[in-house]
C-alpha cells in the first residue's frame, strides 16, 4: 500500500466514477483500476461495488477511504507547517543564556520575535557558562550564549559581542572617585564578591589573579551577577561586573576601569555540525539590532559618583555599530567597551 494508491481510491470515492477520477487526475483509467485491484489483492477484501457505471465503496472501501482523508488531511497540515518552520513563522526554539544577556538583551530581542513570529515558542534557561555547554551537548538546547573564550571540539562557536569588565564599588568607598583602579589590587582584596565557580566572568577573573599569582577569595559567592551589585549598593564590597549589568544601578554604585582594562567576549554556541532553526536565527538577528539600543544613545549610561573625573565618567557601558556576520561563519563581534 502506498500513497498513490490511497490518492486514486479516495478520488474515485469522491467522483463515484473510475472514469471521472482518472480525468480529475490526469491519468488513464486503467491505471487506477489496476492501482484498485492491487490494493484489494493486498488487503484480501473487495474495496468497491460495481453498480452500473457507478462505484460504490464497500464497508472497508469507506473505512479505508476515511483513512486516506485523515492521511492527506495530515500531510497537507504538516507540509504547511514545516513551510512555516522555514520562514521562522513558527516552532520551537529552547536556549541557555548569561545573566547579562538574559537581563538585558534578550528581552528587546524576544518581543520583536514575538511580534514578528507569535508562532514561536521560545524557552530560555539563565545559566553559567559550563552549565549551558553541558545542556547544549546533551541537545537539551539548541544553541546557548555563554562567555568565550571556549575550546571544546564538540561545539561550534561565533562571537556575538565584546563588552568591558568594570569595578563596581560602594559610592563610599576611597576608590569611588579615581575613575580608575588596580586590577591586582581589586583582585587581592578581600572585600571582593564573586560569581560562582563555572561562571564565564569568575573564569576570567580566576585566570587574571593565577596570572599575578594571586588566589581569589572573597567573603561571598553568589549565582547572580545582580544580586553582587547590590551587596556592593549595600557598601558589603566591591564586585567586577559586565557592562551591561551596570545599566540598572546608576547613582547606587561607582563605576571604575580596571588598569589594565578587561574585556569579555559573548559568543553563540550549537553542537557541532547542528543547523540552527531559521526562528533562531532570527532571534540571533535581532539580538544583533538590539545591541545600539543599550548603548548611551538610547538608555541611561552607568553614573559614577558625585565628584567622579571627567576620565571616571567613560567608564560608562558602549557599543561600536559594527555588524558581526551570521551564525557558523568567522567574524568580529559587536564591542561594548569602556570609552578610552
Amino acid at each position: 500500500m502506498d500513497l498513490h494508491q490511497l490518492e486514486y481510491l479516495r478520488a474515485v470515492v469522491r467522483a463515484g466514477s473510475v472514469t471521472r477520477a482518472a480525468e480529475q487526475a490526469h491519468i488513464s483509467q486503467p491505471a487506477i483500476s489496476k492501482q484498485i485491484r492491487l490494493l484489494e489483492s493486498e488487503l484480501g477484501t473487495p474495496l468497491f461495488h460495481r453498480v452500473g457505471r457507478r462505484v460504490v465503496p464497500t464497508e472497508a472501501g469507506a473505512l479505508l477511504a476515511a483513512c486516506a482523508e485523515r492521511i492527506f488531511d495530515d500531510l497537507a497540515a504538516t507540509t504547511d507547517a514545516l513551510a512555516q518552520l522555514a520562514t521562522a513563522a513558527r516552532g520551537t526554539l529552547r536556549l541557555c543564556a548569561t545573566e547579562t544577556v538574559t537581563d538585558n538583551l534578550l528581552p528587546l530581542a524576544l518581543a520583536d520575535l514575538q511580534r514578528r513570529s507569535p508562532g514561536v515558542h521560545v524557552t530560555v534557561e539563565m545559566t553559567g557558562t559550563d552549565d549551558a555547554i553541558a545542556r547544549v551537548l546533551a541537545d537539551d538546547a539548541d544553541f546557548a550564549l555563554v562567555v568565550l573564550p571556549l575550546a571544546d571540539s564538540r561545539l561550534d562557536i561565533t562571537p556575538l559581542f565584546e563588552e568591558a569588565i568594570l569595578l563596581a564599588v560602594p559610592l563610599a568607598h576611597p576608590w569611588a572617585t579615581l575613575g580608575q583602579a588596580p586590577l591586582a589590587e581589586a583582585l587581592a582584596g578581600d572585600a571582593l564578591l564573586l560569581s560562582m565557580p563555572g561562571h564565564g566572568l569568575r573564569a576570567q577573573l580566576e585566570r587574571e589573579a593565577q596570572a599575578r599569582g594571586l588566589r581569589l577569595d572573597g567573603p561571598v559567592d553568589l549565582r547572580s551577577q545582580r544580586a553582587l551589585l547590590e551587596l556592593v549598593a549595600l557598601g558589603a564590597g566591591i564586585a567586577f561586573a559586565p557592562a551591561l549589568s551596570l545599566r540598572d544601578f546608576a547613582g547606587r554604585v561607582a563605576v571604575l576601569i580596571p588598569e589594565p582594562p578587561l574585556v569579555r567576549a559573548v559568543g553563540v554556541v550549537t553542537r557541532r555540525g547542528r543547523r540552527i532553526s531559521p526562528a533562531g536565527a532570527l532571534l540571533l538577528e535581532l539580538l544583533r539590532a538590539k545591541l545600539p539600543e543599550v548603548s548611551p544613545d538610547h538608555s541611561p549610561t552607568v553614573s559614577l559618583s558625585a565628584g567622579s573625573s571627567s576620565s571616571s565618567s567613560s567608564a560608562s557601558s558602549q557599543i561600536s555599530a559594527k555588524r558581526s556576520s551570521k551564525p557558523g561563519t568567522t567574524s568580529s563581534p559587536e564591542r561594548i567597551p569602556s570609552a578610552p
